[in-house]
């Protein structure tokens, strides 16, 4: 397995909501998962090399290890907005939602773990990389900043491809990734009988909180200190 990894600058706020929640729910995960990950790389496939070519390299997309070292630290501010939804005796209702939104102090990188029989990929993850210009919910822009081979996963990463052996301590975060099994027409947003190809399950990084209260929540990474 060969493995590359790309340095992502945080440029804007970051919201990525729980695969298992609503938008009326308004929560945010702390960095973006492997789903989201591979989900990027493929629409950048897709728009670049055309969508004959993407679809020859879903599974080796698919079957990419993918591991994080998210930014150093992470505040998490809560606010409420009034949105407009539709109604059943109105054409819209006014309600009120809640929704967070991550301010990133740091680097985000990203570890990618490439089939050593996926030459074509390989060679294309940098170009697939840089044309990525937000990760999650659009708005929370990113820019590659930094892209370099690696011999293996780098230290201090955290391996998100499944739950964590054992007793861990840190932040738990939900993650979804594409299941060994999935197929293109699955995660194709264009399907409308796809099955969404995704596994979740939770991943602990080594986050200690440094402040809470009602409107805010800043973690800071401790890596093997924790």
């Amino acid at each position: 397995m060969d493995w590359q990894r790309l340095t992502y600058q945080p440029v804007a706020t970051f919201e990525l909501r729980p695969s298992n929640t609503t938008k009326t729910g308004g929560k945010t995960l702390l960095c973006p998962t492997p789903y989201t990950i591979k989900m990027a790389l493929l629409d950048k496939a897709i728009r670049l090399n055309g969508l004959d070519w993407a679809v020859a390299q879903f599974p080796m997309i698919r079957d990419l290890e993918v591991w994080l070292r998210p930014p150093d630290q992470v505040a998490v501010n809560r606010t409420f907005q009034k949105i407009l939804r539709p109604g059943k005796g109105a054409a819209w209702i006014s309600t009120i939602a809640m929704r967070e939104f991550c301010m990133q102090a740091g680097t985000l990188e990203i570890a990618l773990g490439i089939p050593t029989e996926a030459d074509v990929l390989r060679d294309e993850i940098r170009l697939l990389a840089s044309a990525i210009n937000y990760f999650g919910q659009r708005g929370s822009f990113a820019q590659l900043v930094d892209h370099r081979a690696d011999d293996g996963p780098p230290v201090g990463f955290v391996d998100v491809n499944g739950p964590p052996q054992g007793l861990q301590m840190g932040y738990l975060q939900r993650m979804d990734n594409m299941a060994p099994d999935a197929t293109f027409d699955d995660v194709s947003a264009f399907n409308p009988r796809g099955k969404g190809g995704r596994v979740a399950y939770n991943v602990v990084f080594p986050y200690r909180l440094l402040a809470h209260a009602s409107n805010h929540t800043v973690w800071a990474w401790e890596g093997e200190n924790i």
